[in-house]
């Protein structure tokens, strides 16, 4: 990063090494900083874990939250110090389980059964809607900005990231004409609610990329917003559904992406 951008905005980088801005990590923590460069998808999911408050460029950290491509960041920089980048907030989740938390989510929240094969069942609701009773190996509820994981896997459609919604979806389903749906999700509050019905094997709850502890059977399992992640958005960022924001995809002449 060149020496006046250096002077014009206070930045700090975590996460992966990002030897081109080696010297753009002028403070050492992200409270002092204008802007937080969060290299790779695990610094940004610590940063929402941990409640960063400062807005982020994220780098290399996925599709789903339009981040930047690691040859590109000195010009996604240069956009932010010169006006041209535009903030999006993204909802946080927290799960607490019988009143406990168990922590917090950016992408996904997901009840799956310890042992490949070996069914459950599941009750969902949402603070106005009973959904379904079902069984299956989990599901998973998947952020706007998650929908392009492991839930695309599953067949969701993939979400803009401002998209105020969430896609939930069964995994390994056994019955076979099974929905998936899309919930509501509000600035803050309630977004889905459930129970293990019935255990034929363990379920694991996973928030993001990390196992957050087994969750007992007929327990109460609450799935809430409790925050937001300010991210910036650039000319240089990645759109959610493939290529560079603002330019024509690959072989479809006059057509954003």
């Amino acid at each position: 990063m060149s020496d006046d951008l250096a002077g014009a905005a206070r930045v700090h980088v975590t996460g992966e090494s990002l030897e081109t801005l080696a010297d753009a990590a002028t403070v050492s923590d992200s409270e002092s900083a204008d802007v937080v460069v969060a290299v790779g998808e695990s610094a940004l999911l610590e940063l929402a874990r941990t409640g960063c408050s400062t807005p982020i460029l994220p780098v290399d950290a996925g599709t789903g939250v339009r981040s930047v491509p690691r040859e590109r960041v000195e010009a996604a920089l240069e956009s932010v110090r010169e006006g041209r980048a535009t903030e999006l907030e993204l909802p946080v989740l927290g799960v607490t389980i019988d009143g406990q938390s168990r922590g917090r989510a950016l992408l996904d929240v997901m009840l799956v059964t310890e042992e490949a094969a070996h069914i459950s069942e599941f009750e969902l609701e949402t603070p106005t809607d009973r959904i379904a009773q079902f069984r299956a190996d989990g599901f998973v509820l998947a952020t706007a900005a998650g929908t392009s994981g492991y839930a695309r896997r599953l067949d969701a459609p993939v979400f803009g990231p401002e998209t105020r919604a969430a896609a939930v979806v069964p995994v390994a389903a056994f019955a076979t004409s099974l929905d998936q749906w899309i919930v509501p999700v509000p600035d803050r509050g309630p977004v889905l609610q459930g129970r293990v019905a019935r255990e034929e094997a363990g379920v694991t709850l996973l928030l993001d990329d990390r196992d957050a502890g087994r969750v007992p059977p007929l327990t109460s399992v609450s799935i809430d917003v409790v925050d937001a992640l300010r991210l910036y958005r650039v000319p240089e960022s990645q759109s959610c559904f493939g290529g560079v924001e603002g330019s024509p995809r690959e072989g479809s002449p006059g057509k954003s992406s």
